[in-house]
Order: structure tokens, then sequence, then C-alpha cells
């Protein structure tokens, strides 16, 4: 037995009491009650005692067991705190290397400059405040990945040195290591009469600028736009096109064209030197460039569109339409990354918006055109004056004025040329859509500056305002001027061939009539206006049979064109199909809810089916929208 327990307690010991039951026996027995008293007292306090200690090594073990879980969140949380820091220069070595933007450094002055308060960090702060300006008033839809140097408002910095140890230091050390961050140093130095100005950069050599040091700032605007035409040649081209300088601009862009350091700066500068063409030079030279450009470079989405645009100024609709959806297909690729995401839907809608118009469908191209200028992108003058002809080929008059309003509160763009010269178009329409044919011509006349200005534009003047000049002057009985306009005009305009027919048609002279209308359909096969007007005339000559094959061809071509459902619906009165006719007059309001003549004969083919509430309701429809005398004559006639 004791082998087997040798190493163990037993008892009170074992217990954890710590004392001996056959000991106390023993001490009690032969002890007085005195002893006793005292040998028990004893073993009470060593019984506290231990439970004292037992608590105290309970509260120690308590206290390790925290110490070793909160040793485990501490290592947890500096392995954490290392990852992030880890993560942070990881971060900021990767930011580093994409690094590209313009580091300025304090300026060289003179000591008496100096004394002045015209210190190098003034100077250096004047240049900052100054790029930083330029920048911001440069509005381009280029995408920023696509610059070699992409400044951006945070990209533009002083570069003043600080003492001690920094994440700034840090961060400066990193980017002169990987980066490729432009740095300007320069001086300004003293000669007999004056002072110059010179700034340094590694990209672009040394620029000057010399006059008196009482013009510092004058000096220092100067040098500004030095450097930014140095290091950012496309941003510098847009922002003196915007600020009515574009004809410096136009070489800049052939420059970068020919010979930019990126497909991307190759594919911008092309597409603006061929825009900014048609306005300085004109548009078969605008073409040329285009051509050139998308042969070079065919994933060139600048240069594509403005060649699909070009071509509908230039009066082939088909055509023009075909080069904007492949417009389309580009964009939504954007394999040159030319353009942001959210430019690419802005943009896709802009070339929709003039497919549309192209088609009839100009309630479409009216909202879609809405969204482009609501945007603010750079070509929203440019959209809101296109955006005021489609409203007035929508008929919606006042809409169109309101429209051209707004253009003309424009502060200038890059396109300021196409811009006034399309906006004199859209009120020609205005005019022609009301019949008052001495405003078309008076709207015509207020060309002449622009011209002047835009020399380019010169050659657009047949495709697009001598029609409307042709037939407001047969209108008026001018048919010796009528003639003289569309003579000038070329063999493949499709708008010039129909105008042809037109005049022809006010002459009398129905076959000639017939014959252009032909010619005009036989090259543009798919576009409804010829097939529209040809049944206008044949309903005006009292055919309203022949009549409707036409606008039911043209209704096929262009589903939302309101103009041959208008007058299919006026064919079908002449049959005294008025019920009928009623269908049509709905359908085209779909497309022209604002056409007042709509609804003046909507109204007058209610009032035959002997529904007289509803006409009276198109009657005042029609009172409350634009017509042209004529119609408002026929209004009175039906009202009174």
């Amino acid at each position: 037995m004791a082998e087997e327990t040798e190493g163990q307690e037993t008892g009170a010991e074992a217990s954890g009491a710590g004392v001996d039951p056959a000991a106390v026996a023993l001490a009690l027995g032969g002890a007085s009650r005195a002893k006793a008293d005292e040998f028990l007292s004893n073993q009470n306090a060593l019984i506290a005692d231990q439970r004292h200690h037992l608590r105290e090594q309970f509260k120690q073990l308590r206290l390790s067991i925290w110490q070793q879980r909160l040793g485990v969140l501490l290592r947890i949380a500096t392995g954490f705190v290392g990852l992030i820091v880890a993560a942070g220069l990881i971060y900021m070595i990767w930011d580093a290397s994409q690094s590209s933007g313009l580091l300025i450094e304090p300026f060289s002055v003179p000591p008496d400059l100096a004394a002045r308060g015209m210190t190098g960090e003034v100077v250096a702060a004047k240049l900052l405040d100054r790029l930083s300006d330029m920048q911001a008033q440069t509005n381009s839809t280029r995408a920023a990945q696509s610059y070699v140097n992409d400044w951006g408002q945070a990209g533009i910095k002083l570069d003043i040195p600080e003492t001690g140890v920094s994440l700034n230091e840090l961060d400066d050390f990193l980017r002169a290591k990987l980066g490729h961050d432009t740095h300007i140093t320069g001086e300004i130095v003293r000669t007999v009469s004056s002072v110059s100005l010179t700034a340094r950069t590694g990209v672009a050599g040394a620029q000057t600028v010399t006059g008196s040091d009482a013009d510092l700032d004058g000096l220092v605007r100067q040098l500004s736009e030095e450097i930014y035409r140095a290091t950012q040649p496309y941003r510098y081209g847009i922002y003196i096109a915007s600020h009515d300088r574009a004809a410096e601009a136009m070489p800049i862009m052939k420059a970068l064209a020919q010979s930019g350091p990126t497909r991307q700066d190759r594919a911008y500068g092309y597409g603006i030197w061929g825009d900014l063409s048609g306005e300085f030079v004109g548009g078969d030279f605008s073409l040329g460039v285009l051509r050139r450009a998308i042969a070079e470079e065919p994933n060139n989405i600048v240069a594509q569109t403005i060649f699909g645009t070009t071509l509908g100024f230039e009066g082939l609709p088909e055509q023009s339409i075909r080069e904007l959806k492949k417009d389309l297909l580009l964009i939504s690729s954007n394999t040159l990354g030319l353009y942001s995401a959210s430019v690419v839907q802005i943009y896709s809608k802009n070339y929709q918006a003039f497919i549309d118009w192209q088609l009839g469908d100009f309630f479409e191209a009216t909202q879609n055109y809405t969204k482009v200028v609501q945007s603010g992108v750079s070509i929203a003058p440019f959209a809101s004056a296109l955006m005021a002809g489609a409203e007035a080929g929508e008929h919606d008059l006042a809409a169109a004025r309101a429209t051209l309003l707004d253009t003309a509160s424009y502060s200038v763009d890059w396109r300021a040329g196409r811009t006034a010269f399309f906006s004199i178009i859209a009120r020609m329409q205005i005019a022609n859509d009301v019949q008052d044919w001495a405003s078309v011509i008076s709207d015509a006349d207020t060309i002449a500056p622009i011209l002047q200005k835009y020399p380019g534009l010169r050659s657009f003047l047949p495709t697009t305002m001598a029609p409307l000049m042709a037939y407001a002057d047969a209108r008026l009985g001018n048919i010796s001027e009528a003639e003289a306009h569309i003579a000038a005009t070329p063999a493949d305009c499709y708008d010039c061939l129909i105008t042809r027919a037109r005049v022809a048609e006010i002459e009398g002279q129905h076959g000639r009539a017939d014959f252009w209308f032909a010619r005009a359909i036989d090259g543009q096969k798919s576009i409804p206006l010829a097939y529209s007007y040809w049944g206008q005339a044949l309903l005006e000559r009292g055919d309203p049979d022949d009549a409707i094959a036409k606008f039911t061809l043209a209704n096929q071509k262009g589903p939302h064109f309101a103009d041959p459902l208008e007058m299919w619906g006026e064919a079908l009165m002449k049959q005294n199909h008025s019920d009928r006719a009623l269908a049509k007059f709905e359908e085209a309001e779909k497309y022209a809810p604002n056409w007042g003549r709509l609804h003046l004969k909507w109204g007058e083919a209610l009032g035959y089916a002997g529904r007289k509430d509803e006409a009276q309701k198109q009657l005042a429809l029609a009172a409350g929208l634009d017509l042209s005398g004529a119609d408002k004559v026929e209004l009175a006639k039906i009202r009174g």
C-alpha cells in the first residue's frame, strides 16, 4: 500500500483542507481546553491563508490566460497592421510607377525681385495657378489614360523641399525613381532693359519669354502657354481652339497626327485636324484628311465620327448612315481607349441622333440630342444647334427657337464655326416650316461674317443652305434666282435633287419634277424624304392614289417620319375616307406631337366624321401652335 500511494496526498491534505484529522484528534485528546482552542484557531488561520493563496492563484491563472489571449490578438493585429503597411507601400510603389504629373520647382530669381516679394516659390505658384486654370478650361472628352502625360488637377503641383522624413518625401522618392513625372525648373534673368523667364522640362527642353518686369504676370501667362503646348500639345490645341483661336490649333493637330508619340495621339490629332479643316479649308479637304486617318488607323473613332457627319452635310445620307453605324460598332469596343465609359454612352446617342435625323425620325433624334446637350460634353454646343434643326423637322418650332437661344448662350467652343453655321440653317428651317419665305432669305444673309471667319464652311453652302434658298425664292416667284441657286449644287446631293424637283413642280413642269424625284431616290433608295416630297407633289396635283403609294414607301423607309403619315391622312380625306384618315393622324402625333398643321387637319377630319367635341379640341391645339399664314386662314374658316 505504501508503494501504491507514494507521492500522493491523503485525508485532509488530499481534499485541500491542509489538516490531518488523526493529528487533530491526538492533539485534542491530550491537550487542555485552552491549548485545543489555540490549536483550532491556528488551524483555521492556516486554512484561511491557504484559501486566500488559492484564490490568488486562480486570479493569476485567469490573468495569465487573458495575457495569452491578448498576446495572440496583439500578434494578429501586428500582422494585420503589417499587411496594411505592406499594401500601402505596394500601392505607393505602383502609384509612383504610374505617375505622369507635372512638378514645378521653385524658380531662381534675382535678389531684387525676391526682395519685392517675387520669390522663386511665388513664381512657381503663379505658374501652377495658370496651368491649373488652363487645364480646367480645356473641355475634352478624351480619356485621361490615353495621354502620355496625364496631369489632371491633382497632377500639377509645386515641388518644394521639406525637412525631416515624411510619407510625402517617400512618395517623392518613389516617383523620382519609378515614375514619369515632368519636372519644371526655371529662372528669371534680368537683362539691360527687360527680364526673361525660362522654364525647362525634360520632355520639351526650354521655353523662354521676354518682357518688362512690370508685367511679370503677363510673362507668366505666356510661359504657361508655352509649357502647356510643349508638354500637352493636344490639350493645348483644344484650349486655344475653345478660346476663339481655332486657326492656330489646326497646325498643332496636324503635327500631332503626323508625328504624335502614341496611336491615341495620332488618332486624335487626325480627327481634330480633319474637323478643323472643314471650317478653315473646306469639306473636300476635310474628307481627304479623314479618309487618310481611317486608312492608317481603322479604330480611329474620332475620325470615323467626323467622316460620317461630314458626308451627311455633303448631302449623302446613305453613305453618312453607313459610316455612323461603323462608329457605333467602334465605340462599343473602344479599342484604342479614346473615351471613358460615360462618354461612350453619350457619343453613341450623338451618332444615333444623326442617323435618326436622316431617316426622318426627328422625334427620336431630339431625344438623343437632348441627352448629349445635358451631359455638357465638349460637343454639346454643336449638338444643340443640330437639335434645333431636328426640332424644326419635328415641327416643334417653339422648342427649336428655345434651343437656339440656349445654343447662343454657350461660350466659344472649338466647333464654334459649325455651331454658328448650323444655328442659321435651323432658323431657316423654322421659317420654311411656317412658309415665311422672306425670312428664309434674310436669315441666309446673316451667314457672311461667319464665312469670313471660317472660310472652309463656304463649301457646305451648296448642300445645306442653297436648297432652302432656292425653294424660298421659287415660292416668292423669283424663279431665276431659284434656278441659279439650285444650279450651283452638286449632282449627287440628295436634298439638292429633291429641291430641283420641287422647284420644277412650282413651275408646273411635272415631268421634270418626276425626273428629279426619281433621280434622288435612285441615289439614296433607303432615305424616306424624296418619297414623301414626291407624294406631296402628287397630292397637290390631285392624284391621291399615287400620292398614297409614295407615302407608303416613305413610311416603309422611315416608319417614324411624321410627314408622310400626316399627308397620307390628307390624301384619305380627299378620297372621302376621313374615318380612315384619323388613324394616320393619330400615328403621326407620336412623332410630331406639337405640329400645328397635323392638329388642324385632324380636327377637320373629326368634324367630317361627326365628332364635333373632339374636333374642337384638336382645332384648339392647332390654334396654340405655329401655323403658316394659309393654315391660319383655313383654321379660321373651319372654326368660323
